[in-house]
């Protein structure tokens, strides 16, 4: 017998009533303690920054949930964490890098502490990072990776791996044959190249045969985009049953090609977004790699305040590591499937609330 059943007869039914609420008040503060915690999902310490600084962002642009996750990610864990996201800037498409050039330097002219670059290339920024450098400013990596020496941390994703998620998704598929037209995605960008390259590695260690139609890189990544090109590479090559892409938006314009000319085939991609819900439980799309870019958003602020105050920066995988001259760790990523898309916790991972209005945008 417990102490409280002991006492039940000396107890009156008010302190039993008050005590039972102190259970549920304690409960429930467990669990606000617990939700808390479970933003940054185990991988740091959430810290609050001891005095305030400047962060600003430019990305490559706001097309699909990625990169607004990512936004919503460093405007929400800043204003917690006590950051000031003094401007945020999108570049507009893959390629434009003279205008971040343009709003790199415009953060420099406002007095940003911390800049943080998704590049619309890879190659080309070490220039203006050294100059941001060198005004005493510290810039950071996000989502997609950038050629420089000069980035203090990075917080970003494997793309090789993402690929090779994409294409052990086909080897574990019981369609046979396996066929795969490729769409490559837009030319220059290395996350494309990455996850290509990874899917056609992975592809050949499937224990049955897999037959990949490849295409050629260049184009955007909007919706006809992927539909005109699956159309044609269905058309021209009927034997097709799977199609790769490297990003949901040509992903879901797969999809559309394929309700179009009434065929049996499923789409691989990566970059999941609520709208391919319904076609990954109809088996139009096969599996979509989940991006978490809440996770990287929120993963970027604790570390900048970590560097603005000379405090170690923990997990971060040594520059020289999967080619990137710079200190970055890897978000972890998942496959959504037929098994568990609907019980995925978007709000946590990729997709900002509804009601959310992107900063300062420029």
């Amino acid at each position: 017998m417990n102490w409280l059943s002991h006492g039940k007869k000396h107890r009156s039914p008010l302190f039993l009533s008050c005590f039972l609420a102190s259970v549920t008040l304690s409960a429930v503060m467990t669990t606000s303690v617990k939700a808390e915690e479970d933003r940054l999902v185990g991988i740091i310490p959430a810290l609050k920054a001891e005095k305030p600084f400047k962060l600003g962002v430019t990305v490559v642009h706001l097309n699909d949930d990625f990169y607004k996750g990512i936004i919503y990610g460093i405007a929400d864990e800043a204003k917690r964490s006590g950051v000031d996201v003094v401007q945020v800037s999108v570049a507009g498409a893959y390629g434009n890098v003279r205008e971040q050039f343009a709003q790199l330097e415009a953060l420099k002219s406002i007095g940003a502490d911390v800049a943080v670059l998704a590049p619309a290339a890879f190659s080309g920024f070490d220039p203006i990072i050294k100059s941001l450098k060198s005004s005493g400013m510290k810039v950071a990596s996000v989502g997609i990776p950038v050629d420089s020496k000069n980035i203090d941390f990075g917080v970003l994703q494997d793309d090789t791996y993402i690929g090779k998620l994409m294409a052990d998704a086909v080897c574990k598929s019981p369609v046979q044959p396996k066929n795969v037209a490729m769409i490559p995605g837009p030319a220059g960008a290395e996350w494309v190249r990455l996850r290509y390259e990874g899917f056609k590695a992975e592809a050949k260690k499937c224990a049955a045969p897999v037959s990949v139609v490849e295409a050629g890189f260049g184009g955007g990544i909007d919706l006809q985009e992927g539909l005109t090109k699956a159309s044609d590479l269905m058309l021209r090559n009927p034997e097709v049953n799977f199609i790769y892409t490297p990003q949901i938006t040509l992903g879901m314009g797969a999809v559309q090609a394929i309700r179009q000319q009434h065929r049996t085939a499923s789409v691989v991609s990566s970059a999941m977004v609520k709208r391919a819900v319904p076609m990954i439980e109809d088996g139009k799309m096969l599996a979509v790699v989940s991006e978490p870019g809440i996770i990287m958003g929120r993963l970027i602020v604790q570390y900048a305040i970590r560097a603005m105050e000379g405090k170690p920066l923990p997990n971060l995988a040594p520059a020289g590591t999967d080619g990137l001259n710079y200190a970055h760790y890897n978000v972890p990523n998942k496959v959504l499937d037929k098994s568990n898309v609907a019980t995925h916790p978007f709000e946590t991972y990729e997709i900002a609330p509804a009601a959310w209005k992107v900063p300062a945008m420029q």
